[in-house]
């Protein structure tokens, strides 16, 4: 049987640079797809961000953050479309400001 020591034998004869570099590509490769949203998608997501603010509905934003995808549940405070942001208040009171741009996805809670 073979026993190889896969990378590790390698990296003594590589640059640090060249390490850092092959590392962040690693990173790259593994991280998440951000998937674009088409025209319909919009409209169905306005629809249920101007529903929910007119009936203080709470929904589910999913958005995304550095790279990561994260998920904000509460109340729409305002929706401002000139700058390209939702103002989010959350359970615990917290305000979060959403770009338009950045969401994912919007569900709302059952």
């Amino acid at each position: 049987m073979l026993r190889d020591r896969g990378t590790i034998k390698w990296t003594a004869m590589m640059l640090p640079e060249h390490v850092k570099l092959l590392r962040e590509w690693k990173d790259e490769e593994l991280a998440p797809i951000r998937q674009q949203p088409d025209e319909q998608q919009y409209e169905e997501w306005n629809y249920r961000l101007q529903e929910a603010l007119e009936l203080t509905k709470s929904l589910t934003i999913t958005y995304w953050k550095s790279n990561r995808p994260f998920t904000q549940i509460g109340l729409i405070q305002r929706i401002d479309t000139l700058n390209g942001i939702v103002r989010m208040q959350t359970a615990s009171g917290e305000l979060v400001i959403i770009p338009l741009e950045t969401i994912e996805n919007i569900s709302e809670i059952e």
